[in-house]
């Protein structure tokens, strides 16, 4: 590739990078325009738009070169293809993305990238069982690639094999947040909450989003540690209030804890933010008449029957 267009490309990427996007934008077009006759320039630049987001723009780029050029030298042939198919499979092109997958396969190519993509494809169609395959076939070029082996691992969650996909986490280690998530996720499907409990614990060391803490507090209320699973969901709500679920996994852990005073505002939380779930405003009638506060619980009752009429008319 000519040094002269890498630079060009470089300082327009630099220039978005330092939110001067409209002249990044523009040294970008400019490329385009007058580097149209050099295949690697543009798909170079193509993938500079890809990464920026625009994908209609290099879906269209890199057709064009393919059009232009039909005799490329195949490695750049290839190239353009597969970010060609990576853009169809992003856009849910399915049928684009396998011709160009399948040209490229039938070809003699072979590599781990071609190997991924087509376990996308056909993952992304909720094909589990070819996908796996071709994971496997990438794996066997990269034993050790840990990406491989939690992508790999996360399929056959999905396929029903828990014992094959926790074996494939364990010896992609612990390192990643994501594999955390997924073990803790699939030992608290399997009933065993003190794992799982231990799992989400270890990945709120890593990190405290939402989801983290909601995971380690429901956890903490199934195993009984109640104050912990406290502390869990009050950080959570604190962090996002809008973090639905917490509200009546927070009722479900005061109540335990014989605290039905803040279970009762947990609740009423709960039906403001989730518009009118029955069963929750249901489980809030109860607890007002139990506490003796019936003016509030014939309100509640009249929002539910008032929702419950409006579901009916649906």
């Amino acid at each position: 590739m000519p040094k002269k267009w890498l630079y060009v490309i470089d300082e327009a990427i630099k220039r978005i990078e330092n939110d001067e996007v409209e002249l990044g934008l523009t040294a970008l077009q400019k490329v385009q325009e007058h580097g149209s006759d050099l295949p690697d320039v543009m798909m170079y630049l193509a993938e500079v738009w890809y990464r920026l987001g625009h994908l209609e723009v290099a879906g269209k780029l890199l057709s064009e070169v393919l059009e232009k050029n039909p005799g490329m030298e195949p490695s750049l042939r290839r190239e353009c293809q597969l970010l060609l198919a990576e853009i169809a499979l992003d856009s849910s092109d399915f049928e684009t993305a396998q011709h160009l997958l399948y040209e490229c396969k039938e070809s003699g190519y072979e590599s781990i990238q071609l190997d991924l993509l087509l376990a996308d494809l056909y993952a992304l169609q909720d094909l589990d069982e070819v996908a796996v395959k071709y994971l496997e076939q990438a794996r066997q070029k990269e034993p050790d690639n840990q990406d491989i082996l939690a992508a790999l691992g996360n399929l056959y969650f999905r396929t029903g094999e828990d014992d094959v996909a926790m074996k494939l986490l364990e010896e992609a280690g612990h390192e990643s947040l994501d594999l955390l998530l997924t073990k803790g996720r699939s030992l608290a499907q399997s009933g065993q909450f003190e794992q799982a409990y231990q799992v989400f614990r270890q990945a709120l060391v890593l990190d405290r989003s939402p989801e983290v803490l909601y995971g380690a507090a429901l956890m903490g209320f199934h195993v009984g540690r109640l104050e912990e699973a406290v502390e869990l969901v009050t950080t959570l709500q604190a962090i996002d209030e809008e973090y639905v679920a917490a509200y009546p996994l927070a009722a479900d852990i005061y109540l335990s804890l014989g605290k039905t005073e803040q279970a009762i505002d947990a609740l009423k939380q709960y039906v403001t933010l989730s518009g009118f779930d029955l069963d929750q405003i249901r489980r809030l009638i109860a607890l007002l008449t139990q506490a003796g506060r019936y003016d509030e619980a014939k309100e509640y009752q009249q929002l539910h029957d008032q929702w419950d009429h409006e579901t009916d008319e649906e």
